[in-house]
């Protein structure tokens, strides 16, 4: 599908108003653009602009966090089992766990805050009472791992409705994103557009379980990580 092909069929989506959801449940958005396009996949092939592109559709009421990867190799300053034992506790199913969420934006109830670095261009996990530099991710590979599935994203936001108990989406708006970098993702990160999820526990053994730190951003804010945001409908 060519760039003015995909256009004119959201054009005419849009025109056509309000649709019935082809699915029931949150993934009704994407599944039923997706129908309506005629993918057969999550993402569809412009040759005209060079690669495949990753569809990501939402309703634009709703503004839910959504992890964009998760990315924990080799970031460690301090042993994971030192951090657990020293800032963690014990959860309900009486592990030494620590799970919590972390912005740049202000200080958690553990004392964690994220620090922004222009030299080099990175993020570290910061404990701010005793100013202990946890983890520190670098932004030119926080890029990397991003582009290997967001390179590009057709961004539509779609009006929704209950008629007759059906929902119902009428796409009011897509934007073709593309050009994420390193400065995007750095003023993500100052301006608590984008935050990580600590998520890590010890086992009986104690050794310890880290399920990957997620990086996570609201579903309306994703456009703000690219640097070319074209309109297209």
């Amino acid at each position: 599908m060519r760039l003015s092909e995909l256009k004119t069929r959201l054009t005419e989506l849009k025109e056509e108003g309000f649709v019935p959801s082809e699915r029931r449940g949150p993934t009704g958005v994407g599944y039923t653009l997706e129908r309506r396009l005629g993918l057969t996949e999550n993402n569809l092939p412009i040759p005209d602009i060079g690669g495949r592109v990753e569809v990501k559709a939402t309703r634009s009421t709703t503004n839910n966090l959504i992890t964009l990867f998760t990315f924990n190799r080799g970031v460690w300053h301090v042993k994971q089992k030192d951090v657990i034992d020293q800032y963690g506790y014990i959860d309900d199913d009486g592990r030494h766990s620590l799970y919590t969420t972390v912005s740049a934006t202000e200080t958690n109830a553990q004392g964690f805050h994220l620090a922004v670095s222009e030299d080099p261009a990175s993020v570290s996990l910061v404990h701010a009472p005793t100013e202990s530099i946890l983890a520190t991710w670098d932004l030119f590979y926080i890029v990397g791992k991003f582009v290997t599935k967001f390179e590009r994203m057709l961004f539509v936001q779609a009006e929704h409705r209950k008629q007759d108990g059906i929902e119902e989406f009428r796409y009011s708006r897509a934007e073709l994103l593309s050009e994420p970098s390193s400065l995007t993702f750095k003023d993500g990160f100052a301006n608590g557009a984008i935050i990580i999820d600590v998520r890590m526990h010890l086992r009986p053994n104690g050794s310890t379980r880290n399920h990957g730190t997620g990086f996570r951003i609201r579903e309306h804010d994703l456009p703000s990580l690219f640097g070319k945001i074209v309109q297209l409908v």
